[in-house]
């Protein structure tokens, strides 16, 4: 008999959020993560109002309020030419208690590791998984080292990817790289930039477009300020993240922000895996999810809110598979499928909506929404790249295809 039914490697919000949802429809699961928790973690730090909402359905939200956040109600967004809007947040559900929010993920990845050993989870951490263990091709367990450098090893029915970018689960397994799917994000934490006013900022210097700069208010007097640049864009012009964020933060629209300002720690980075549906993402005995899986959003860079939906669904997936005992491909083709069903519109929406990050397109958008309110939000989508399809939105695209080129 297996040790487990799952083995999820990875202990992030995919990985944890997965292990939640399976252990609650009866599914033995072991979390394993290579760091000691608390541990602090390369990212933007904000939550989506679609990510809050999961967070909500998941029972978590009232909790992840008692902790120090920061909430936000509001972006504001600043194109090339200077010109600027604030609009709101579109909340995804009324009855939820919150909109945006900013959560350091040193806090909001312990608050998850708690309530999912609460839930029942076994979680090991200060575990680096080394190797899956498969028996006629079909991934059946792991193998790994715990501090100290002691050998472990545990079987499961099924295993779970939410390893990150590099995911040994999906390197193990065969699982195609996509490296042409690729973005490159750089972040630090900076003390007293002035003019912080509890809203989201996302600034559009030309220089670093389609990507953009990111202001992220947290609940000290730090703010999360980083920058996202497909991978492509960094190579073909030979850009050095780092110093493009350094560059971007001493142009004349903000290094008056940046006079008193005290960078906190070094400037970190990392490889964001872009989401597509064309994408393999299980196989015989395993899934990948989050990060493993790809799936950040090619126009917003956001990554927490698909790892968040892809949990959802991996958790299910796991407990009918145990239901039926059957953990093949075929057996978990469910989660796949239904997986791009829900979220694939949004990625290809969101390659989309990249295209049109050139300085007039942006700047006519951003006019557009100071001047009709009533759309102000609807904009926003399209700006950050979150709007869905629709024949409105064809239209639109349309008309700022043709007279922003």
């Amino acid at each position: 008999m297996p040790d487990y039914d799952a083995i999820v490697v990875g202990a992030g919000p995919a990985g944890t959020c997965t292990a939640i949802h399976a252990a609650r429809q009866g599914v033995q699961v072991l979390l394993l993560d290579q760091s000691t928790f608390p541990r602090e973690k390369m990212c933007g730090d904000a939550l989506s109002s679609l990510a809050v909402a999961e967070l909500n359905s998941l029972g978590i939200l009232p909790r992840l309020l008692e902790i120090p956040h920061t909430p936000v109600q509001k972006i504001t967004y600043y194109s090339p030419d200077g010109s600027s809007v604030t609009v709101p947040i579109l909340k995804m559900d009324d009855a939820v208690p919150a909109t945006g929010i900013i959560c350091r993920r040193v806090l909001l990845d312990n608050l998850l590791m708690e309530v999912a050993a609460e839930e029942g989870v076994e979680i090991v951490d200060w575990c680096r998984v080394t190797g899956i263990l498969t028996k006629n091709g079909q991934a059946c367990g792991i193998e790994g080292e715990r501090g100290g450098g002691r050998k472990v090893s545990w079987t499961a029915k099924v295993v779970v990817g939410a390893d990150g970018n590099e995911s040994i689960v999906g390197r193990q397994m065969k699982m195609p790289r996509y490296r042409e799917y690729r973005a490159l994000a750089v972040r630090a934490y900076y003390r007293q930039v002035l003019g912080i006013r509890g809203n989201i900022e996302v600034h559009f210097p030309e220089e670093v477009l389609p990507g953009y700069v990111w202001f992220h208010p947290t609940e000290t007097s730090q703010t999360n300020v980083g920058l996202t640049i497909p991978m492509d864009v960094v190579k073909q012009g030979n850009i050095k993240p780092k110093h493009a964020l350094r560059r971007a933060l001493e142009s004349p629209k903000l290094k008056e922000r940046f006079a008193f300002a005290e960078q906190m720690g070094e400037i970190e980075a990392g490889i964001l895996p872009v989401g597509t549906p064309v994408k393999e993402i299980h196989g015989d005995g395993f899934i990948l999810v989050g990060d493993a899986a790809g799936l950040v959003n090619p126009c917003s860079s956001d990554g927490i809110t698909n790892a968040i939906i892809s949990a959802r669904i991996a958790g299910d997936v796991l407990a009918k598979a145990c239901r039926g005992n059957l953990f093949d491909e075929a057996a978990l083709r469910e989660y796949p499928y239904t997986l791009w069903k829900e979220i694939g519109p949004s990625l290809e929406m969101g390659g989309r909506l990249l295209g049109l990050r050139t300085p007039k397109a942006i700047g006519s958008l951003i006019r557009s929404a100071s001047r009709r309110p009533h759309n102000a939000g609807w904009i926003s989508g399209i700006l950050l790249g979150s709007a869905l399809p629709s024949e409105d939105l064809e239209d639109f695209l349309s008309y700022i295809n043709f007279f922003a080129k």
